[in-house]
């Protein structure tokens, strides 16, 4: 028999839940005009999109969940209300990250230039890494992982989707499931993780026990969300996008028909934030 998984809607109190409340306040701070009224939500085969009613969206990565209560779906809600189920269940651990990044992109796009963002900046100059060093990656991203390779000494990759830890090992990394960096974090000089790994609690736990790293980092449209949210998670560095108001409508029909990040992105505008 079948087992349901469906979440349910009981409020959490966690690391994540505290880092979106951060992160919402930080935004309100600085825009109080913000509108958290949250007029549409859907959710695909590879991302939870959120859009507000002023028409800011954001996304997170959505894996091959029970889909939230409809509750939340036909009902009123807020991206407040949506952050205090993160954690719960990993479809509205995607709904409250997407409602974040929805905020945060409404706030980037008012006032572009906050302290600290920086666009057309690459996530390897940032880390700019010494040949002596080994750095760990949470999620097989190609692109940040084969420039890391011609400048570090050493790169793993940490990656729970078996199909993605085929591509990284075709690409000559070396390769495990991503719960065992749990055991390895103390070898690291920097930890670079997908915001998707947010959607897994271990990631705090992997960042907490990661002494000997001189940075850590989210990277992706999942962890698009003010950098008040880094340091309560134990990350040095938040790389994400904003989707322009000229997009909004396309990023929403792609994220809709199941595309992926690589579509997507050309549509969205990167950006590297580093705490004040």
């Amino acid at each position: 028999m079948n087992r349901r998984c469906s979440p349910d809607l009981v409020l959490a109190d966690n690391a994540l839940t505290r880092a979106l409340r951060d992160a919402l306040k930080a935004v309100k701070d600085e825009y109080p005009l913000l509108d958290e009224s949250v007029e549409e939500i859907a959710v695909s085969r590879r991302f939870t999109l959120v859009r507000l009613a002023g028409g800011s969206i954001g996304i997170a990565f959505s894996g091959e969940y029970e889909p939230p209560p409809e509750e939340l779906i036909l009902g009123s809600v807020t991206v407040s209300e949506l952050a205090q189920y993160a954690w719960r269940h990993p479809s509205l651990t995607s709904l409250a990250l997407a409602a974040a990044n929805a905020a945060t992109n409404v706030l980037v796009e008012k006032k572009p230039h906050l302290e600290g963002l920086m666009y057309d900046r690459d996530v390897v100059d940032v880390v700019n890494p010494g040949p002596e060093e080994s750095i760990a990656l949470v999620g097989y991203v190609r692109g940040i992982a084969r420039k890391l390779a011609t400048r570090a000494g050493k790169i793993v990759v940490y990656e729970d989707n078996p199909v993605h830890r085929a591509f990284a090992r075709e690409d000559g990394f070396i390769t495990y499931p991503g719960s065992q960096l749990l055991l390895d974090a103390e070898d690291y000089d920097v930890i670079i993780a997908t915001g998707a790994s947010l959607l897994d609690p271990r990631i705090i736990a992997v960042f907490a026990n990661a002494k000997r790293a001189r940075l850590r980092g989210f990277v992706g449209p999942t962890s698009s969300f003010h950098i008040a949210a880094a340091r309560p998670l134990g990350a040095d560095f938040i790389a994400g996008i904003s989707i322009p108001s000229s997009h909004r409508d396309t990023v929403a029909r792609l994220v809709k028909a199941g595309y992926g990040f690589k579509r997507i992105s050309r549509f969205a505008t990167k950006w590297i934030w580093l705490p004040p």
